[in-house]
Formats: C-alpha cells, structure tokens, sequence
C-alpha cells in the first residue's frame, strides 16, 4: 500500500514556522499543536499533505456589506475591456480614471483552473455583474464566499486615493498605492493590468506587514517589475478594530511605493549634516529590522557598481555591526531550515522595541562614532557615522556566493553577512540531523514576479500616464527621487564626472550615468521592436526556406563529392601505364657487397631523386598456407616480442630450406597465382601490367636510372 505519515509539532507562541508565524499568535496561548499527515498520490508524483492546527486559530471574516461601491467597479484588464482613457504607467497598460481590481487564484474556489483557463472578455464582465449587483439575484462565477464583501470593502479606499492623487505634494516620488486582502482581493492605483498568476498574499511587503502587526514596515529596495526601476515598498495592516493588533486579525494590508532616493532625499532634508562631505565621513543610512539597508550613501552612488537589492549593514558598514552585536537584547542572530534549496539560513532580527540612542560600546573604537535609533511606529532604524580616521573592521562576508565562512559554528557576537550552509539530509530516510532538526523552517521564497506584455501598437500609440518632465528640471533636488528622473553626474565611462550635471529621463541614464544600461530589457521603444522583429519571423515562413536551403547544399555537396571521386578515378587511370615504366625498380645483384653500393651512393642519390614510387600494400589470400609458412614462418619456441632478433647469419635454430631471394619485379614462381590477391582492380591492374612488362622486356631492358638495395631474406620454414 502506499506510505503514510504523520507527525505532530508543538509550536510556541513567540516561535517562527514557515507561514505559521503570522497566524501562530495569541494573548493567553502558550503553544499550539501543529499535526501534519501526508500521503503519495497513486499513480502520480504529487504528495498530499493535510495541516491541523489546535486550538483553532480564529479567523474573522467581514460581515455581509449591502451597500453600494462607492465608485464603478474596473477589472485589470484593460486590454480586454477597451478602456477608452487608457496610458502607460512606465511599462504596464493603466488608467488614471479609477483604480482596477484584481483577483488572484486564492480568490477563486477552483484556484488551478481558473489559473489553466484563458480570461475572456465575457468571464470579466460575468465577474464585473457579480461583485456590482446588490440584489444577490447574479450567479457566483466561482469566487469564495467571501471575496465580494473584500471588494465592496476595499472600495471605500478609492475616494481619498484619487483626492491625494491631486493633493498631494509626494505623488512625484509615489509610484503606485495598493490594497490586498487575505483571499487575494488587489485593488490599485493607478489601475494596471496585472498578470494572472500574481499573489499579492506572497509578496514581501504583504508577509512583513502581517508579521510586523501595527507598524509602518519598509520592505526593499527591489527592482519594480512595471518598469520604475528601484522601489522601496511601506506597508501596513488593516485590522478589524484598533483594540487587537495580532497578526491573526489583519483583514487586510495596505502598501505604497516610494522611488529608492527618495529615502535619501528625505535623510539629507532633516539631517542636513548627512550631505556635508558627500557622504564620505559622515554617513546617514536607514535600515530595516534585518538589517538591509533601506537607504545608504553607496545605494546611490554612480560609481557604486553594485545592485542595491539585499545590501546589509554587516557588508557596508562592518564598524557599526562590530559593536552592536555586542549590545544586549538589541540583535539576535538565527537559524532557519530552507528545504527547497537544502540550506541552513542565517539572519537577523534586530529589536524593534528599543527605547533610547544607541552608540559606540566597545572602548577604544576613536576612529568611528555612530548612533542609532529606531524610527517611531515602523520597523526601521536610522542611524549616523562619523570616521574622524581610517579603521577597519571584519566581518565574514563571502563576495562569489551565500556560503558561511564557518558552517560548524555560530557566534552570536561574531558579525558576518546574512549566509547559508548545507542543510545535512539522510538521503535514505530524509530525516535531519539532531542539531539541525530543531531549527524551525524558513519563510516562504517570494516568487518572481512576470510582467504582462501588452500589445507592441499600444506601446507607441499611448501616452505616459504621469509626465514628470525630467528635462525642465534645473536642481539636483527637484529631481532627485522623481519618478522617471535621474541625475546624471557620470559621463559614459562610469569614472568621469561631468562637467555639469543634468536632469533626465531613467533610459538615457539610469543610475546616474550616462548611456547606462537598464537593468530590464531595454526600453519600451526597443521592446517594441524586438517584438516585431520577433513577429515578423514568426510569420515569415521559415520552415520551407530553411528546407530548401538545405536541399541545395546537400546536392552541392553530392555533386563536389561525385566530381572529386571521378578525377580521382582517372588520374589513376592515367597513372597506371606512366607508372609501370617509370617505376623501373631493380632489386638484383642482392649478392653485391656493401662496399660496392657505397662507390655508388652518389648515383643512387641522383636516381631516387628523379623516380617516383608507387606503394601497394598486398594481401596474399589464406588458401596459400605454404607460402605464408615459407616466408613469414617462425620457430613455435621463438618470439621477439615486438623487436627484430634476427642477425644477418640466420640465428634460427631451424635451418632455412630454400635461400633463394624474394625479388620484386623478377619472374619468381606463378604470375598468375601471385595476382589473385585481395586488391582493387586498378591496383590489380597496375600489378599485372607491370609484372608482364618487367617478364616480357626484362633481357632488354636498359634504362638509365636503377636503384639496387642490398636485401638479407630470413626464410624458416618448420617442415622441412
């Protein structure tokens, strides 16, 4: 039968495991008793799995709301519905007219078909009647229970969204404001067509909010899929009453995205100290609980050459890390077991209920003072350095992959980066080691994020949604943290300062250097047509030119095989006649002594020089076991084992038979029973015109070149 398991976990209040650590939480609870039973399911390669959770943990669903939306309800897909006020919000097809509503797979009963089936535009209008009607007379579409009461409640939102859009002064710095409900409900602003496979519910910004339950939390940098570029994300939860702030009762979580300088930009307005020397000496970051930095001198410097994504405070700022690690109940270091890629995680939690300044512990560090303190109501630090002299400090950071300098152990005040380290696995039985065994599971890996392509006619037709007008911007601080703008200081080598300093748009230099290369695919414009060129070989017909093309080579390469074979046929042909006479090859007077070839070894050189020879290799047929026996016979006793070891007196302990030479072009035996040889005709042919030449004119033969070698033949022959 196929195996089945089980097993229970007690899980503390206060402990992480995997998504349990938002829900896991409750005032009066000490643990919770997590049973898991899972079972292979025949003929398949999946494994069911079925989670148990005592007591039950309570899930507050909102009420049935009767009332009507506050405004029209607009699906996110624009390119299906024909919004006649569409634009393009950087890369992604929107609208400024209202925010659009999207729902996730969590939103539907059926999530996996409703994922494997294409929208049509009479499903979006089917779900549009739906979530509008008030009267409950619409069929369900096949959403949860509770979804329409999310999208009628999320509703009310959409007011003070499009009065901030005109109101507000940071709505150049703001890239996108967004709500998300535990189903997968996402409304947004401004409205985008969003891709069907998106989980707002899986998104750092959403995890962090929900686990930091009553905090504004910062969640990046990261690189905007829409096409902003770098992103800081502020979220926050939405509860169902301001007396109970646990992360069980977040009924939703509300997020907005800020550009990354704008952070810095705000650093430098109320620290004016952070901006003195260029941020050399003097250094103002702000960082998340931990530990990434959230806003850093090097994050946007054009000469940094580094991604701003995942940078910690122990990579950039070693001094500071050194002395907090020393600093009681302020940071901890942990472990988690990531099973989908068999790693042990380390990590930070720094103590978001710090009271006061922190500052410099250790003695004797002159050369760097700092302080830090926590931002009011978020999950963010902002801290201050002062290097008076250089200084160094060490903390283990490894600069090619995550791997721990040292897997066997960990310190708490040793400061090395966030690293990994194998998570050791019995491949037999799967069960872990003891030690590691007792780390608890790590957060879910955020999934990547895809963006929707939209039509390439679209891209050139629409205008931008919001026009920043980089171009007109004179003042490093009216552009800095612009959506789309960038303050371009490095000319294109990356090293050169420009002699005067620009505002412009994000694709002619991004980062602040001009010529820079997006880190997307290229801008829109060069999207679009890459993505014709790409249409245009899609629709030429590729299969048959390719085909023919072939079929020429291949009889272009029959036809210059066919010719080379026929003149080689014939330069043999022509060959054989020249070079029986030519080959006028005397190997008699074997018996002539060495002195006599000596006096004529001038001649000879002159002979070998004008004559040209002609190799055949000749294999006698097996009917003629005599010959092979006569010639190439050896003594069963004797074996020279690959090396000659016959002197010219014959050292064979069986005396020869017959010392008559082997002569090549003398009349030696049967010609006839010589020629039946294993031989191509031509070479047969070749043989026997020469042999009957050398037989019939041999007494008359005189030519004027001779080549004579002296031949010593060892013949045994066993039988005689």
């Amino acid at each position: 039968s196929i195996p089945l398991g089980s097993q229970i976990i007690t899980v503390p209040v206060n402990s992480s495991l995997s998504w349990h650590v938002n829900k896991l939480r409750e005032i009066g609870k000490e643990a919770y008793n997590v049973s898991y039973a899972w079972k292979m399911v025949q003929d398949t390669s999946f494994i069911l799995c079925v989670v148990v959770i005592q007591p039950e943990i309570p899930v507050k669903q909102l009420k049935n709301l009767n009332t009507v939306p506050s405004s029209k309800l607009l699906y996110h897909r624009l390119d299906l519905l024909g919004q006649p006020n569409a634009c393009l919000h950087f890369k992604q097809l929107a609208t400024l007219e209202s925010p659009t509503v999207m729902l996730s797979a969590g939103s539907f009963s059926s999530p996996y078909e409703h994922l494997s089936q294409p929208e049509t535009k009479r499903m979006v209008e089917h779900y549009t009647a739906y979530l509008s009607d008030n009267t409950r007379l619409i069929a369900n579409p096949g959403l949860k229970f509770s979804v329409r009461n999310e999208v009628m409640a999320t509703s009310h939102v959409t007011d003070e969204w499009m009065t901030q859009m005109e109101m507000s002064s940071l709505n150049s710095s703001i890239v996108r404001r967004y709500i998300a409900t535990p189903n997968g409900v996402l409304r947004i602003y401004p409205g985008s067509l969003m891709d069907k496979a998106f989980d707002p519910t899986r998104r750092q910004w959403y995890l962090h909010a929900v686990a930091n339950p009553g905090l504004i939390t910062f969640t990046g940098p990261y690189l905007d899929v829409g096409g902003a570029g770098y992103v800081v994300t502020l979220s926050h939860t939405v509860h169902s009453s301001s007396a109970q702030m646990s992360s069980g009762h977040s009924v939703a979580v509300m997020g907005i995205d800020f550009t990354l300088r704008y952070f810095y930009k705000v650093l430098m307005d109320l620290l004016p100290v952070c901006n003195q020397d260029g941020g050399n000496k003097i250094r103002c970051f702000i960082m998340e609980d931990r530990g990434y930095l959230v806003a850093h001198p090097t994050l946007i410097d054009p000469k940094g050459h580094a991604p701003v994504e995942q940078q910690h405070i122990t990579h950039k700022e070693p001094l500071v890390a050194n002395d907090i690690l020393n600093h009681p109940n302020f940071v901890k270091k942990n472990l988690c077991n990531s099973f989908s890629d068999r790693t042990v995680q380390r990590f930070y939690k720094f103590n978001t209920s710090l009271v006061g300044d922190l500052t410099n512990l250790v003695h004797g560090s002159h050369c760097s003072k700092y302080r830090l303190t926590r931002i009011p109501g978020t999950n963010a630090f902002v801290g201050i350095v002062n290097e008076t002299c250089d200084s160094l400090a060490f903390c283990a950071c490894s600069m090619v992959d995550r791997l721990c300098l040292n897997c066997h152990r960990m310190e708490q005040n040793e400061c090395e980066c966030p690293c990994e380290c194998p998570l050791e696995v019995n491949e037999c039985t799967g069960n872990l080691t003891n030690a590691e065994s007792r780390n608890p599971s790590c957060e879910v890996h955020q999934e990547p994020m895809t963006f929707t392509a939209i039509d390439p006619s679209l891209q050139d037709a629409l205008p931008q949604c919001i026009n920043t007008q980089c171009n007109q911007r004179t003042e490093s601080g009216d552009c800095f943290g612009v959506l789309d703008c960038e303050w371009c200081m490095v000319d294109s080598d990356g090293k050169t300062h420009l002699d005067k300093s620009y505002c412009a748009p994000q694709k002619e230099c991004f980062g602040g250097i001009v010529g820079a290369k997006s880190p997307y695919v290229d801008d829109l414009g060069a999207i679009g047509d890459e993505v014709i060129t790409l249409n245009m070989i899609k629709s030429a017909p590729v299969g048959p030119v390719a085909g023919g093309i072939m079929g020429c080579i291949m009889v272009l390469v029959l036809a210059v095989y066919a010719y080379r074979h026929q003149i080689h046929r014939r330069s043999h042909q022509h060959m054989s006649p020249l070079a029986a006479q030519e080959m006028s090859v005397r190997m008699s007077n074997l018996e002539n002594d060495r002195d006599e070839r000596d006096d004529d070894s001038h001649e000879d050189r002159g002979i070998i020089s004008n004559t040209r020879f002609i190799a055949a290799v000749i294999e006698r047929h097996a009917h003629s076991p005599e010959r092979r026996r006569r010639y190439w016979g050896r003594s069963g006793t004797e074996s020279d084992h690959g090396y000659s070891t016959m002197s010219p007196q014959e050292d064979s302990e069986n005396p020869p038979c017959n010392n008559d030479p082997l002569s090549a072009g003398v009349d030696v035996g049967n010609h006839d029973e010589d020629l039946d040889l294993d031989t191509p005709p031509q070479t047969a042919a070749l043989l026997s015109h020469k042999f009957h030449h050398y037989r019939l004119h041999h007494p008359t033969l005189h030519h004027s070149h001779h080549l004579q070698a002296a031949v010593t033949v060892h013949t045994v022959d066993a039988e005689c």
